[in-house]
């Protein structure tokens, strides 16, 4: 009952503000009202359903998933390079958080010059959105290693990399799936952006030609939609995380942290 009431409040939350929406667009009778409400959106979207399911959902999801998976990938490579050389991160962990500074919306015209008008640049954008939460979260969760292990499996005669595999990365990976969930909010707002720039599919698509056309509930459909696909990109992957660290999600765990505190 417990779970059941902590999953149904957001979704009470969300319905609640729903219907606000519906009753504050509707008390709006100017004629410009620039806001819709949710009743023109779900219309907008039933009417379009056909190419949303065929065409743009598909395309953004294809450019959503390529990217984290090869941000993924390369987060944990260059967490593992890093934590592996401290000269090396000392040099490279500053332009990392340097290369955050840099508008993506600047990059997107080179991208396009370097790739081409596919799904390359697309999922460059991804990869470019979702590479640094991984990795940053990654290299403090090697860092915040307990000691004591590490102390204790030298003791024994590990070597460096039977170390790394066997306490350091198993206990960096709760933070890898933090990063990795921070990473799957941003996914789907990378690929609309880059499908924004230049594409005949997708999300982004979708939305430069709904604004092109003064369809201001239309425009607000693929707003929604990667809300709900960002929310089962997290959902998914707070599942694999459950399924990966059984040993974390214990029951003592869970009990502890909603025992009362000294505060």
């Amino acid at each position: 009952m417990k779970s059941l009431y902590r999953a149904l409040l957001p979704v009470a939350v969300l319905l609640l503000t729903v219907v606000i929406w519906q009753v504050l667009a509707n008390a709006d009778t100017s004629h410009a009202r620039v806001i819709p409400p949710p009743s023109e959106v779900l219309e907008a979207l039933i009417r379009t359903r056909e190419t949303l399911l065929t065409r743009h959902i598909p395309q953004t999801m294809t450019e959503t998933l390529i990217g984290m998976a090869i941000a993924l990938a390369l987060g944990v490579l260059i967490a593992a390079l890093l934590d592996f050389s401290p000269l090396l991160k000392r040099a490279v962990y500053p332009l990392l958080v340097i290369s955050q500074t840099i508008p993506i919306v600047a990059l997107a015209p080179v991208l396009i010059l370097i790739f081409g008008f596919g799904i390359e640049p697309k999922v460059v954008v991804v990869v470019l959105f979702c590479f640094f939460p991984i990795a940053v979260a990654t290299i403090d969760g090697l860092t915040a290693t307990d000691p004591d292990l590490v102390a204790l499996l030298r003791a024994m005669g590990a070597s460096r990399q039977q170390i790394w595999r066997k306490v350091r990365m198993p206990s960096a990976l709760p933070s890898l799936f933090s990063g990795l969930r921070i990473a799957a909010t941003y996914s789907v707002t990378g690929a609309i952006f880059g499908e924004y720039v230049t594409s005949q599919y997708g999300l982004g698509q979708y939305l430069r030609s709904a604004f092109s056309s003064g369809n201001v509930a239309q425009a607000f459909v693929p707003i929604v939609l990667t809300s709900l696909l960002s929310i089962g990109l997290v959902a998914l992957v707070a599942l694999a995380e459950r399924l990966a660290l059984p040993w974390f999600y214990t029951t003592a765990r869970e009990a502890h942290w909603e025992e009362p505190g000294i505060y």
